[in-house]
C-alpha cells in the first residue's frame, strides 16, 4: 500500500526558549524549505511516551538516506483553493494548501494517496492544525468536509466527512542518529478521520507525530501511521527525520525500492535564468518532465544518453518540479529547479 499522506502533516516548526509556538515559528512562509530522509517503519518504532519530561531514544534507527522528500513553501494563487495563502509541496502529487494567519494555521486541501486510490481533496472550511500560541497540552478540534477529485484508478468525484484533532501531547528530550540529542522538544499529534464516498466507501484514519527542537524549522522525527478500510483493512507507517540537522554522514542502507548507489542524477546550475543541464548515468532514465508549482505539465523531453539541455529562459521566475522517468513512466528522481531573475 502506499503511505497515505497529507504533506502539511510535515508542516515547518521552531520553538521558543520557553517551548512554545506561535505563527513566527511554526508556520511556514514562502521561501522556507526543509528535507525529511525515509526511516525503517517497523512495528517496532513506536512514538513513545506523552506528558511533561518525556524521553524518546530514536538514535539507532535506520534511515534511507537516498530517500530523501525535499519541502518547499510558496505564496498560493490556486483558484481551486482561493482562500489559502500557502502551498507545502515535495512533489507535484504531494501538496497542501494552507492559510496561516497570527492566531490560526488552518488546512484547506491537497493530495492524498491511498492505496492504489489517488486524488485531492477540497475542504469546505479549514482543518484548524494549530490555534496559538501551542504548548504543552494545547488542542484543538475541528469538524470537516468538502469534496474529492480521484484521479486513479479512473477519473471520478466524490464527498469526505469527518474530524481532525490536534494536541501537544508530550515536551522532553529527542535523541537522533549521529549522536544529537535535543532537549526542550513538544509532540505536536496530529489525528484525522475521513469518510470519503466516491466509486466506492473508504474510512482513513491517520495519526501523525512530529517532534519539534528549538531552533530547527521543521520536525526533527515524525512517525505518521494511516490505515484504511475500503472493505478490507490495511495500515501502513511512514517514519522520517531531518536531513538538515548538523550531524556525521548518514550511512545508506540498502532497500528494494532505492536506485543503486552508483547512480546519480544532477541538475545545473540551479538556479538559472537559461540552460538547465540535467544529466544522468542511471540505465532506465528515459525523460524529464518539468511542472510548475501548481503541478501543471511545463515541459517533457527525452534524454539521449543520459544528458538533456532544457531552456528556461522563457519560464517565470520561480521554483519548478521536475521527475527522471523510465519508458514504462516510471519515476527513477523527482527534484526541483529554481528559474532566477532574467
Amino acid at each position: 500500500m502506499k503511505n497515505f499522506y497529507f504533506s502539511l502533516l510535515s508542516l515547518f516548526g521552531v520553538l521558543s526558549v520557553n517551548a512554545q509556538l506561535t505563527q513566527a515559528n511554526h508556520a511556514p512562509a514562502s521561501g522556507d524549505t526543509y528535507q525529511m530522509y525515509r526511516c525503517d517503519s517497523s512495528s517496532a518504532i513506536t512514538p513513545g511516551p506523552s506528558g511533561a519530561n518525556a524521553m524518546w531514544n530514536y538514535s539507532g534507527i535506520t534511515t534511507y538516506s537516498s530517500l530523501v522528500r525535499s519541502y518547499t513553501a510558496q505564496t498560493s494563487g490556486s483558484p481551486t483553493y482561493p482562500q489559502a495563502n500557502i502551498i507545502l509541496a515535495s512533489a507535484i502529487n504531494d501538496a497542501s494548501y494552507l492559510s496561516s494567519t497570527t492566531n490560526t494555521l488552518g488546512y484547506y486541501g491537497g493530495n492524498i494517496s491511498v492505496g492504489t486510490v489517488a486524488g485531492s481533496l477540497t475542504y469546505t472550511a479549514p482543518a484548524i492544525l494549530a490555534s496559538y500560541p501551542m504548548s504543552l497540552n494545547t488542542a484543538s478540534a475541528t469538524t470537516i468536509g468538502g469534496t474529492v477529485a480521484v484521479t486513479n484508478p479512473f477519473p471520478t468525484t466524490g464527498t469526505f466527512l469527518g474530524n481532525s484533532n490536534v494536541l501537544v501531547d508530550g515536551s522532553g528530550t529527542i535523541s537522533l542518529p549521529g549522536g544529537i540529542t535535543y532537549n526542550n522538544v513538544l509532540r505536536v499529534v496530529t489525528s484525522q478521520t475521513i469518510v470519503i464516498t466516491a466509486f466506492a466507501t473508504a474510512t482513513v484514519y491517520q495519526t501523525v507525530y512530529d517532534y519539534y527542537a528549538s531552533g530547527i524549522k521543521a520536525p526533527v522525527f515524525s512517525i505518521n501511521t494511516s490505515t484504511a478500510n475500503a472493505g478490507s483493512i490495511t495500515t501502513n507507517t511512514y517514519v522520517s527525520r531531518n536531513k538538515n540537522l548538523t550531524a556525521p554522514p548518514v550511512t545508506t542502507v540498502s532497500v528494494s525500492e532505492n536506485i543503486s548507489e552508483s547512480s546519480y542524477f544532477n541538475a545545473f546550475p540551479n538556479p538559472s535564468n537559461a540552460i538547465v543541464n540535467f544529466v544522468t548515468n542511471h540505465p532506465d532514465a528515459k525523460f524529464i518532465s518539468v511542472y510548475d508549482i501548481t503541478g501543471k505539465l511545463v515541459e517533457k523531453q527525452n534524454l539521449a544518453e543520459g544528458k538533456l539541455k532544457v531552456d528556461v529562459s522563457s519560464y517565470n521566475k520561480g521554483i519548478y518540479l521536475y521527475t527522471v522517468s523510465s519508458g514504462e513512466n516510471r519515476t527513477l528522481k523527482s527534484g526541483k529547479i529554481t528559474v532566477s531573475q532574467q
